[in-house]
């Protein structure tokens, strides 16, 4: 019996898929996996002109499904932005092959089941690795599967809709397989069908890093993000799980091992900070001593962003972090439902300040183009982002739907409309309110300069004259400045993957981080770090004005991932 495992996204960073297919192939050898891209979101095209597409052509889903429907079972894995080209891809399959078995899993299917099921014979609704095997098992000996948990099926009386299995404790992950890291797998090229995956794909869409995730789970349940369905699914996803760290360092070491262009590790986990400091100091121990590289952080919540902690990771080769504080405002905040007061944005963003010498500077992500804004709340973050510390970077997103979240509830509750997430997210309109924002990402804005903007900058949805020639301008200036703090640096994980590639083949990345790089090292003494500020606002939610407490990890009950 073969099996193909085919993910579609907009370059080679599935880290959910590439785990579930290393345990499939542990189980089933004759399984196969295959990399559909439908454009790279790290690409200059992309960065300021969004021109990665959610979309294919017909050509290429007739293309696609021949070189993957000939297989007995063949399984999806997709985000939503994603799912349109999935749904073409599945009835292509069936054309071609209408006997194949078809199985959809990952994000899009934990979230939108009940859309997924429409095209499916089958829909995993949450974790894949134990529930597959329980179906696979059956489906092989011709048993009934119609029962296995954590699945939908398709039936002959209807859609049977399955509990799901208990969430996998650190035991169970740390018995996991490494991922699959150019094991085999293929990837789809344009006229061409699909090929074996080369390290050069990888660099293409990946640059000079590596991604992964090492925590599940997220102690926050936050209105727009994904991991609210998860937490309905099962409320011990707010619990921090996590596989031992002597496992995560020999996942990069064979990546490394394959890949000796690695020169960045990116951690994609929600909730990274949230991690106890014991494991934290076994990781950064193990990590210095037998990676030796600089990595990424990406999940921090400001709740759980800690000097102690800094310290520790920035003495072990943390070179950036991306922090989410979404709104200056209190109010936006409580309707995102996020308990991470403006006084703890402020206080967390003082803190990492601090490492401004060890560090690219961080990333913060901000949320624009909200219907429910007003001028106080827009205000409010405009006020936030001219007082933030410098130096710093944001990502900014416009606001977007992503089905089945309390986003979507509230939404509907308030009568607004708002954009679904298969609309590109990363060019908010340009008002003057948000060209503002990109303005002062740019350059330290003068106060008399900022408050004359911010005296006629308006929410998104208020009637307004929208400037185009100046967004593209100051966007345009944003990602230069961008790619100036990473190029002097050397971190590539931004950049152009040819850009990196070529700057790695001439040998100007080893030579940098050898001869010219600062290296991070951790301070000696206190003396060595500016001392810590107390924030300026108070919190106006009591409740929340404290950090939440650490949670511990599962393991020790008896930590992420993700979104958008």
């Amino acid at each position: 019996m073969k099996i193909n495992l085919i993910t579609i996204e907009d370059g080679l960073n599935n880290t959910g898929f590439r785990k579930f297919c290393a345990y499939a192939k542990k189980i089933h050898p004759n399984t196969d996996a295959f990399y559909v891209t439908t454009g790279n979101s790290r690409s200059f095209k992309h960065l300021l002109f969004a021109k990665s597409s959610p979309f294919l052509e017909p050509a290429e889903v007739e293309e696609i499904a021949a070189g993957i429907a000939g297989a007995d079972i063949v399984g999806f894995s997709s985000m939503t932005q994603y799912a349109i080209a999935t749904i073409d891809i599945i009835a292509a399959v069936r054309r071609q092959n209408p006997r194949a078995y078809i199985v959809w899993g990952g994000i899009h299917a934990i979230i939108e089941p009940e859309d997924a099921i429409l095209h499916a014979d089958a829909v995993c609704t949450g974790e894949g690795e134990f529930a597959f095997e329980k179906f696979l098992d059956a489906f092989k000996a011709g048993r009934p599967f119609f029962d296995t948990p954590s699945f939908w099926f398709n039936t002959p009386d209807g859609v049977r809709k399955n509990p799901n299995l208990p969430l996998m404790t650190a035991e169970e992950m740390d018995a996991l397989p490494i991922p699959l890291y150019q094991d085999g797998e293929y990837i789809y090229k344009r006229g061409e069908g699909f090929s074996p995956i080369r390290p050069e794909d990888f660099i293409v869409y990946n640059g000079l890093s590596y991604k992964t995730v090492w925590s599940i789970g997220c102690p926050f349940k936050c209105t727009y993000c994904g991991n609210t369905k998860f937490i309905d699914y099962d409320r011990n996803y707010r619990k921090i799980r996590h596989s031992s760290p002597a496992l995560i360092i020999e996942e990069i070491k064979d990546a490394v091992r394959k890949h000796p262009h690695i020169s960045t590790v990116i951690f994609d986990d929600d909730s990274f900070m949230a991690l106890p400091m014991r494991v934290m100091e076994d990781f950064a121990a193990r990590f210095k001593a037998e990676i030796g590289l600089p990595f990424v952080i990406t999940g921090l919540i400001p709740n759980y962003v800690r000097d102690d902690k800094l310290r520790l990771l920035t003495g072990a080769g943390m070179n950036r972090v991306r922090m989410g504080i979404q709104s200056g405002s209190e109010a936006i905040l409580e309707f995102y439902e996020r308990p991470t007061p403006v006084a703890r944005i402020r206080q967390s963003c003082i803190i990492l300040n601090r490492y401004k010498e060890r560090m690219i500077p961080p990333a913060f992500d901000i949320i624009l183009d909200n219907p429910i804004e007003t001028v106080e709340d827009n205000r409010a973050t405009l006020d936030l982002i001219h007082q933030m510390p410098r130096p710093y970077t944001l990502n900014i997103f416009s606001l977007r739907v992503i089905p089945n979240t309390r986003l979507a509830e509230a939404v509907v509750e308030r009568g607004v409309e708002l954009d679904d997430i298969k609309k590109p997210y990363t060019h908010p309109r340009p008002t003057l309110s948000n060209i503002l924002v990109f303005a002062m990402v740019t350059v330290p804005v003068p106060k008399r300069i900022f408050e004359w903007f911010r005296a006629r900058a308006l929410p998104t949805h208020m009637p307004q004259k929208h400037y185009p020639a100046l967004m593209f301008l100051m966007r345009f200036l944003y990602l230069a400045k961008r790619a100036v703090d990473h190029l002097r640096t050397m971190d590539l994980t931004v950049t152009s993957g040819t850009t990196a590639a070529l700057l790695w083949k001439l040998g100007i990345v080893g030579l940098w981080q050898k001869h010219i790089l600062k290296r991070f090292v951790l301070a000696r003494s206190e003396a060595e770090v500016p001392p810590l500020a107390e924030p300026d606002i108070p919190a106006k939610r009591s409740t929340a004005a404290q950090p939440a407490p650490t949670p511990a990890p599962a393991a020790a009950t008896s930590e992420e991932e993700r979104a958008a």
